[in-house]
């Protein structure tokens, strides 16, 4: 995907220069306790770092992380995600996460409104879907602004921070995206 300038942020390819700013949020607890797998550390986050950096646009199977930089401030807030499933289903799965002091401004919404565009645009993808604990207020709130439809509620599908936790799956077509975009 190619760098998208939004009035407040750029939402780029990651550099391995911002490992210190991915480590800030994807360590902070809030985040850490939302985000499937176990926490990064500072190796482990480096070579995912590096990995993203030299991903091919369009490549299929594949998790495309992707760097919001706030400009005013310089620096790596979070990030947003998309996995480009192949043919024939045409199907891709997104994902966000935003270090704790920078939630509620709108940032993740000005960061995925791009990312839905590629996906259906450039990669023309027939769907999206996105998961998230059902604790995790803000993503579904996200979710539903961005004007994803609530599909699923899975009862203890994973096991996270010692329990078994409860996902939402909402999902969006071309179709409707479509719409959204003319009205």
């Amino acid at each position: 995907m190619e760098d998208v300038t939004t009035p407040r942020l750029i939402v780029r390819r990651f550099a391995v220069t911002d490992l210190a700013d991915f480590l800030a949020y994807h360590t902070h607890p809030k985040v850490a306790a939302v985000l499937p797998g176990e926490p990064k550390n500072k190796e482990r986050a480096a070579q995912y770092l590096a990995r993203q950096a030299v991903a091919q646009d369009n490549e299929k199977e594949f998790w495309h992380a992707l760097a919001v930089y706030h400009q005013e401030d310089a620096k790596v807030i979070g990030e947003v995600g998309i996995y480009l499933g192949g043919p024939p289903e045409n199907k891709g799965e997104i994902g966000f996460a935003l270090h704790p002091d920078y939630h509620g401004r709108g940032y993740a919404l000005e960061a995925a409104q791009p990312l839905l565009q590629y996906a259906f645009v450039t990669c023309d993808l027939r769907r999206i879907t996105a998961m998230c604990d059902t604790d995790n207020t803000s993503s579904y709130r996200l979710m539903e602004r961005l004007g994803m439809t609530r599909e699923g509620h899975f009862r203890q599908t994973h096991w996270t921070r010692g329990a078994w936790r409860d996902e939402y799956l909402y999902a969006l077509l071309r179709d409707e995206w479509l719409v959204q975009q003319a009205s």
